[in-house]
């Protein structure tokens, strides 16, 4: 496999649609890969999840529940369809009743371990299913992700001079998918944006509004890059919305697009798919400073650009996935 190859690889296992958190989208999942027929017969619900999944799973919001947390992300799966993945919450109805009838049979432990969410349900019979290594349970190896770390900057701009037609679309799709989150714009009361540079209180505003809208739950996909929806969208909405003041310029958008999402990859290749730290400001924000750089300065200054950033984060921390993800992105 040579770099193209390989970078193509990456970029199709990575960047996916999920629908909310992708950690109560991956709770969701598991629990709906094994969920009984009769769902009344449930006496016990045991999930064993990695931290950083409890962590972010715990008080976010889930789409199409009205609610936040475990506990209706747990019941949105045994609602939902696993065909549809990381968007297990796509069409259902949630059932009141139902989590009433489950809240005292569910158990949680929690684990030291990368992604992982193991769903066992005591019903007529004993059902168990796990997703593991990455949020859709699709991961890659340890020996591509190992050569993708040795690529250089170099080579990823080399790529996107002439991106394969299928990552294209892919890109797009990301596009218009984020952008649609952005809308409704978040409330005036929760964060006053309006500052003096026009371009950058819309940058904002875009990015902001989209973090902020799939925190509540709202019925959005995002596209999710290295297994974050709101780290895919701090990637690709302030480069969005500098295209939609400054250039309207599809090709140099597309470009700049795909740059941010292979170095946010690259960044979370050298860390993890959930950190201690705020992998939306840190990774997903040296994304959106590479494709930044890109479509301003074209690839002369993205190193440069980057290490100005990396050298002024505040080193942001991250405790779990909420509405105020939103405040730390702006």
């Amino acid at each position: 496999m040579n770099k193209n190859e390989l970078i193509t690889e990456v970029l199709k296992n990575e960047v996916v649609k999920a629908l909310g958190c992708t950690e109560v989208g991956l709770i969701g999942y598991t629990v709906a890969k094994v969920k009984p027929e009769d769902l009344y017969s449930i006496k016990e619900i045991r999930l064993i999840l990695d931290k950083g999944t409890f962590k972010n799973a715990f008080s976010v919001g889930v789409p199409n529940t009205n609610k936040f947390g475990i506990l209706p992300a747990v019941v949105g799966g045994l609602l939902g369809n696993k065909d549809n993945k990381l968007e297990i919450f796509k069409d259902i109805k949630y059932d009141g009743e139902l989590e009433k009838f489950i809240e005292n049979k569910l158990k949680i432990e929690v684990i030291d371990s990368d992604v992982y969410c193991k769903a066992i349900i005591k019903a007529d019979k004993t059902y168990e299913a796990e997703t593991k290594g990455s949020h859709s349970g699709k991961a890659l190896s340890d020996e591509l992700k190992n050569a993708y770390k040795k690529l250089t900057l170099k080579d990823f701009i080399d790529y996107i001079e002439n991106i394969p037609e299928d990552i294209v679309n892919i890109i797009k799709e990301t596009i218009e998918t984020n952008k649609n989150l952005s809308t409704p714009e978040v409330p005036e009361d929760f964060i006053s944006l309006e500052l003096n540079d026009d371009i950058l209180n819309h940058m904002l505003k875009k990015t902001v509004s989209a973090v902020y809208n799939r925190m509540i739950g709202v019925n959005k996909p995002a596209m999710a890059i290295a297994g974050s929806g709101n780290m895919g969208l701090t990637a690709t909405l302030p480069i969005i919305a500098y295209d939609e003041i400054k250039g309207n310029d599809e090709e140099r958008l597309i470009k700049s697009i795909t740059l941010s999402a292979l170095t946010t990859i690259y960044s979370a290749y050298y860390s993890s798919y959930i950190s201690a730290m705020c992998g939306c400001v840190n990774r997903g924000g040296i994304g959106a400073v590479s494709g930044l750089s890109y479509y301003i300065f074209g690839p002369d200054r993205i190193e440069e650009s980057i290490k100005s950033f990396t050298a002024n984060l505040p080193g942001i921390v991250c405790d779990g996935g909420k509405i105020g993800c939103a405040l730390k992105i702006a």
